[in-house]
């Protein structure tokens, strides 16, 4: 390995193809980062030219290897790394050059600065190699575009592409200048600064020898900086891997990892409250996938590294597996599965909102079908939307998936009977399939308004709306956005009077407050109604309700509405609920909830009479995903479950006494504070 400093006439001015492997990444830089930084520099420069000594400005370093060809044909150096920057050198010279060109100015000036871009035509064999510089397939037709003059006029509206864009911003950098320049000035500005591109900008060019390990210097490289994707990293692992091996690199590239380059693939997907490009997220699940273990998302090239181990075959067979799930991941996102079913279960997994799954799914539909796997997806349905339901903790999920993506790649028995009889096996409350009462339970009496999302809300109705219709029913179509709503109003007071009894009148207002944000008094709108229909007496927000219909549940909302009903309306949804996700039978308690105790309050079943958990803790999980301002009553904080309390809640009096303390000191559980609302005693989020 040696390395020089050079001017740029040094790199570019001899005969030489400086070659961009197929597997790099595509031209990226763009005006913030990259093209408008570097003008800034070459302008400083060029006013620092005037001096007797003008010191040369440095770039970086790019790092080559010479290529072996055939005696008396043009020189090759494949960039190992660098290539942004060289391709972007060349869109700047390109564009001080057509400058030149487009004034009609044709001087030995402007004819050396030619010569960084274009090779001798007598000296190349074929027309290709008049480019200095040949970018990866998917950059191509754009740097040939712009070296052939074909962009001199174009707008940067009418283009794709980086490397035209690119183009097109220095050309426009350039031509804003020459106006502050002056009109009489043009020549001799133009020719200043192509001599201060070919004599005052600097590389450290470092050339590798034979023995020089190229892949391991460009990982080395590109871990500093700003970094590649793991999916380029990957790519560039792959195909160098087989380009040392003589495997045909081309034809491999066409065939296997061109169809990752559409642009579906660069969209960003959300993880959390990250943004990544889905070739990547997909990436992440594969290699869950085809090694059986877990594997961060900032691990992703190690784990590829490790597996091909510079085997040429197995790189080969890495790229040939990723092709394969990669169709498989783009149909299971896009529900394009072939069977109705699936798909109408895949959209119900999303109401879990959770990436864990995705492992078992690509391997599902890699290697079940028909009813087996049908049987699989719909047992995963009805046990992530119950937990979702029960708000159980999603978070072991990354590891229990794991472990059944291990138990599918090893048992031979029906892939459908494998996974349900895995769930159902399950006993540890943040694994457990939840129950029959278990649902009924969540959807009866918990808070679902307030502890689930709105668009989980939503996608729940519409899911039982549609069991209670019929399959011979037909089916509504909602155009825009829906609108959860109260039917007995948040602000009910006005229009909803309580008993004139003192004491009747409290505990119908404290049954008000249990059954508020429970899903037996909620419903779905096409259109939100105002605040004045929203919190109006029931018979005109009845008349507006069946006026923005989205449910045929609400066809049948009675003409009275009250706490009675909200609990009737609620076991009739928790009864859809158990039909829709059904749970095969076990040998799993009737619920996770034991009767009544002796002192008439509701028991939590502890399953493995271990210790008990952080009430604290407890309690700031259950605000953990709410808004700021959030109100919850002791009794609503009881009945949910946490990681902290695995065995089940705490009771109504532990919280009580953690919020409240007897001694009179302050409570002390973070993020919330106590608070009574109505009467009622409970906490707020901050």
């Amino acid at each position: 390995m040696e390395a020089h400093p050079r001017r740029l006439k040094a790199v570019f001015g001899r005969d030489v193809r400086l070659v961009v492997p197929l597997f790099q990444r595509a031209y990226v830089w763009n005006e913030e980062k990259q093209w408008a930084p570097l003008w800034q520099d070459v302008l400083a420069t060029y006013e620092r030219s005037a001096d007797d000594d003008p010191a040369a400005h440095f770039l970086g370093a790019v790092v080559l290897q010479l290529r072996p060809g055939a005696l008396g044909a043009i020189e090759q150096r494949e960039i190992i790394d660098g290539q942004q920057r060289l391709t972007t050198l060349q869109l700047l010279i390109a564009a001080v050059s057509d400058a030149f060109t487009r004034r009609g100015l044709d001087t030995k000036a402007s004819r050396r600065l030619r010569r960084l871009i274009a090779n001798d035509p007598d000296a190349v064999d074929d027309e290709a190699d008049i480019h200095k510089l040949w970018p990866t397939n998917r950059d191509r037709s754009g740097y040939v575009e712009v070296m052939d003059g074909r962009l001199l006029e174009a707008n940067v509206g009418e283009v794709e592409g980086q490397i035209r864009r690119g183009y097109l911003w220095f050309r426009d950098a350039v031509d804003a200048w020459l106006v502050d320049v002056g009109e009489d000035d043009h020549e001799v500005a133009l020719s200043r600064l192509a001599e201060v591109i070919s004599d005052l900008l600097e590389l450290v060019v470092i050339d590798l020898g034979e023995q020089d390990d190229a892949q391991m210097i460009f990982e080395t490289l590109n871990a500093r900086g700003t970094p590649l994707r793991a999916s380029d990293l990957i790519k560039n692992l792959i195909f160098r891997t087989l380009q040392d091996s003589g495997r045909p690199v081309d034809r491999l590239y066409e065939k296997y990892w061109k169809p990752l380059e559409d642009p579906y693939w660069e969209q960003g997907d959300r993880i959390g409250r990250l943004v990544r490009e889905r070739l990547d997220v997909f990436m992440g699940h594969f290699l869950v996938v085809l090694l059986n273990a877990e594997v961060q998302s900032h691990s992703l090239f190690d784990a590829a590294r490790r597996y091909v181990s510079g085997d040429a075959h197995r790189a080969e067979s890495l790229l040939i597996e990723i092709d394969r799930y990669a169709a498989i991941f783009r149909s299971v996102q896009d529900r394009q599965v072939g069977d109705d079913t699936l798909a109408t279960g895949l959209e119900r997994l999303a109401i879990a909102d959770t990436q864990t799954l995705q492992p078992l799914l690509l391997w599902l539909f890699a290697h079940a079908e028909g009813d087996d796997r049908r049987q699989a997806v719909l047992a995963l349905e009805s046990y992530v939307v119950r937990r979702v339901m029960c708000r159980m903790t999603p978070k072991n999920y990354n590891r229990m998936f794991l472990e059944l993506l291990r138990r599918l790649s090893e048992d031979d028995a029906p892939v459908g009977k494998v996974v349900e009889e895995f769930l159902a096996a399950q006993r540890a409350e943040s694994a457990v399939w939840p129950t029959d009462a278990d649902v009924r339970r969540a959807v009866t009496t918990f808070p679902l308004y307030r502890l689930l999302r709105r668009d989980q809300v939503q996608r729940i109705l519409r899911i039982l709306d549609a069991e209670a219709a019929g399959p011979k029913s037909e089916r509504l179509v909602v155009q825009g956005s829906l609108s959860v709503e109260h039917l007995m109003p948040q602000s009910w007071r006005e229009h909803w009077p309580l008993p004139l009894d003192e004491n009747a009148a409290a505990r119908e207002e404290e049954t008000r407050a249990e059954l508020l944000h429970t899903f037996g008094n909620l419903t779905v709108l096409t259109s939100a109604l105002n605040s004045s229909l929203s919190n109006g007496s029931w018979s005109t927000k009845r008349h507006e309700i069946l006026r923005h219909s989205a449910l045929h549940l609400n066809r049948e909302l009675p003409g009275d509405w009250g706490t009675a009903r909200i609990v009737e309306r609620g076991e009739r949804l928790a009864d859809l609920a158990v039909r829709v996700w059904p749970r095969p039978a076990s040998d799993q308690p009737e619920s996770s909830w034991l009767p009544e105790g002796p002192d008439g309050e509701e028991k939590p079943l502890r399953r493995g009479g271990g210790p008990r958990g952080d009430i604290a803790a407890h309690i700031v999980e259950v605000f953990a995903g709410l808004p700021a301002g959030s109100f919850m009553t002791i009794s609503q904080i009881s009945k949910c479950s946490s990681a902290a309390y695995p065995d089940g809640p705490p009771s109504q009096g532990a919280i009580s006494a953690r919020l409240f303390p007897r001694d009179g000191r302050p409570s002390t559980v973070p993020g919330v504070r106590p608070d009574t609302e109505r009467g009622v005693r409970g906490a707020r989020r901050l």
